[in-house]
């Protein structure tokens, strides 16, 4: 699985996508974008950096897509529960009619389970998961806790930051003036 993973990073890095690999293996053609999405989608429960970097480039590419080629590609060599789950965290990000459309067509996981499969084998994982599921995953029949990479974090800690920094500044700044 992980040779095929790391296929997958080499294309999406053709792609533009935010992914970093140590070294790639050019293709002498790039697939279609529908493709490795699909593609993708039958290996992101192995590898949360892989449903990251797809997360990502459908949020910022999604006008690219020919949906009804998406769909029939995920549909035979992909995951349409996946699709689904990535389309819907997309869409809260930004919104479009085309992760509508999708979503339209995308249809839950058959059982309920936790979506990455390294959960499934820590028990402490697993029960935190269960306790605390996010609802855009528990919707496709999925558990996890782990979408940090859709909450504001970054530009909330850059500002916590900036105030942070401030605060220590002007703290310093009012313990030089008492000290002189």
């Amino acid at each position: 699985m992980e040779d095929r993973i790391d296929r997958l990073f080499d294309e999406w890095n053709q792609w533009g996508g935010a992914v970093l690999v140590a070294r790639g293996h050019p293709r002498s053609l790039r697939r279609p974008a529908e493709d490795l999405i699909a593609g993708s989608t039958a290996c992101c429960r192995e590898s949360g950096r892989l449903t990251w970097v797809v997360l990502d480039w459908l949020m910022h590419h999604i006008d690219e897509i020919d949906e009804e080629r998406l769909l029939v590609q995920t549909s035979s060599g992909g995951d349409l529960s996946v699709l689904g789950v990535l389309c819907d965290a997309a869409r809260d990000r930004h919104p479009s009619p085309k992760f509508d459309r999708i979503l339209l067509r995308c249809r839950p996981n058959s059982k309920l389970s936790p979506f990455f499969h390294r959960v499934q084998t820590s028990p402490l994982a697993l029960q935190l998961t269960r306790e605390n599921p996010l609802e855009i995953f528990r919707c496709w029949n999925y558990l996890s806790r782990e979408l940090r990479y859709l909450e504001d974090e970054v530009p909330s800690a850059k500002g916590l930051r900036s105030t942070a920094g401030l605060a220590q500044i002007e703290s310093f700044t009012e313990e030089m003036q008492i000290s002189s």
